[in-house]
């Protein structure tokens, strides 16, 4: 059928942009230059410091890959995408990854070697912005459809996947996801661990994975609470863990006497080191923690709305049910 030769041309597709890609990450030097290349020593040199580390471009580039390979096949089988995932899921899936990459790639990057400030702007997007437009592009739905069929429905057999998710699936859940969330990002803003991060790439890396990894939990947690009121109660209380440290954590760095971190360029940038601080916790404290004061609005307006029947099957895409399915 011509849908199934498109379907196997997509994938074909795929499987050659992947090996471009491995084959473009074994050429590429692996050194501190494409890591995290050295900060830039003032404002002319800002712009000079762009980025070009593969553990970032390589995996962005493939679930791009992945993502418009899965948007592509679902259109050209169904003729039209799922309701529930749409035109909105797509940009912000791409908006998120966009995101990414300005953090992780762009001048951000090499400044916030010099300036806590902009280091906090960098943990902003992968922590409040990033992660819950990923969320919300529900990437799953067009990285299974990419899939074969084969495997796709192995993926629903597959006893060792199940047993996995079930012992994580209390993780999954808002206020534990949460906790594990703060856990983590309190025990990275400790000083010796901070600095030492700042000071080698694989620390700083392992940094990221961490905080970005936790906030994909925890704001799949709250988005998905809020299809129904009982998780939504679950969903406010975490927001609320989540303003009250966040809160904490700036209200430290806005107030002590003396820098908590080595920030030795500050002086290049016209700032002390305690002013640099006292300008990240500000930044820490509007618009993180404006983004988790909205996320619990919401939670808290979905507990004041009445109840009202749920339309099953028509407003949502379960990834269980998209298994099933055959392209």
């Amino acid at each position: 059928m011509r849908l199934g030769s498109l379907g196997r041309s997509i994938n074909k597709l795929a499987k050659t942009a992947f090996g471009l890609l491995a084959v473009l990450a074994a050429l590429m030097p692996t050194g501190p230059a494409l890591a995290h290349g050295a900060a830039p020593h003032g404002p002319e040199d800002l712009w000079h410091s762009w980025q070009a580390d593969p553990w970032v471009t390589i995996p962005l580039a493939a679930s791009s890959i992945l993502f418009a390979s899965g948007v592509w096949r679902l259109r050209g089988s169904l003729g039209r995408l799922l309701p529930g995932f749409g035109t909105v899921q797509v940009f912000c899936f791409f908006a998120g990854t966009a995101l990414l990459a300005v953090a992780l790639l762009s001048p951000l990057e090499g400044l916030s070697r010099s300036l806590l400030s902009a280091h906090m702007v960098q943990h902003i997007l992968l922590i409040a912005v990033a992660p819950p437009l990923l969320v919300l592009g529900k990437p799953e739905v067009a990285w299974l459809w990419a899939l074969p069929e084969e495997w796709r429905r192995g993926m629903v057999r597959h006893r060792g996947m199940r047993s996995t998710l079930s012992f994580l699936s209390p993780c999954a859940r808002p206020v534990p996801a949460a906790l594990i969330h703060m856990a983590i990002l309190w025990i990275w803003h400790s000083p010796t661990l901070f600095d030492a991060a700042v000071a080698s790439d694989g620390l700083h890396r392992l940094e990221h994975v961490l905080f970005f990894g936790t906030a994909l939990l925890f704001w799949r947690a709250i988005i998905r609470a809020h299809a129904g009121r009982e998780a939504a109660a679950a969903a406010l209380i975490a927001c609320l863990i989540t303003l009250l440290q966040s809160g904490l954590l700036s209200a430290l760095l806005s107030f002590a006497r003396d820098a908590l971190y080595h920030t030795p360029d500050t002086a290049n940038w016209g700032l002390t080191a305690v002013e640099d601080q006292q300008l990240a916790g500000a930044i820490m404290s509007l618009p993180m923690c404006a983004i988790y004061l909205i996320s619990g609005l919401v939670m808290a307006l979905r507990l004041l709305t009445p109840p009202r029947r749920e339309r099953r099957g028509s407003m949502s895409v379960a990834s269980s049910d998209l298994l099933k399915q055959s392209p």
